[in-house]
């Protein structure tokens, strides 16, 4: 591989069916099933937290920590929206990740949308990776 991994990010708008949303177990279940399908290794949780506050501020956001890094997401039922956000070393398809978005919510709209190649720059072998972070330093 020519670079570290693919990091996805994206904003899902005008969500069909928001019921799930403001669901912890659901939510949990889930975030198992994306990462099953996009076949990443879970370490830890998924774990979902609430944020309480004016209904533009509140929702839930779940989390997954990977063997091939994390998966996380932020919804504002409210608002009727979703906000993704995937970084793995293990190559994936976002059309798996759309897909099940859809079995959660219906149909959506995606304003945003980001599909970013990471680490390109960044060597596989440790020797010269613990040389170029030590040159990027600022010493001080």
């Amino acid at each position: 591989m020519d670079h570290y991994g693919d990091e996805l990010t994206l904003r899902l708008s005008g969500i069909a069916d928001t019921r799930l949303l403001d669901d912890d177990a659901a939510l949990t279940r889930f975030m198992r099933d994306l990462v099953t399908r996009i076949g990443m290794t879970v370490i830890a949780g998924p774990l979902v937290a609430t944020e309480h506050g004016p209904p533009q501020k509140a929702g839930k956001s779940a989390v997954v920590i990977l063997a091939e890094s994390h998966a996380a997401m932020h919804t504002y039922p409210h608002l009727r929206e979703i906000f993704v956000n995937i970084f793995s070393c293990k190559p994936f398809r976002e059309e798996d990740v759309l897909s099940e978005f859809h079995r959660l919510v219906g149909d959506y709209e995606i304003t945003e949308r980001t599909f970013t190649r990471r680490g390109e720059e960044w060597p596989r072998d440790l020797t010269a990776a613990r040389r170029l972070w030590s040159a990027q330093r600022i010493p001080g």
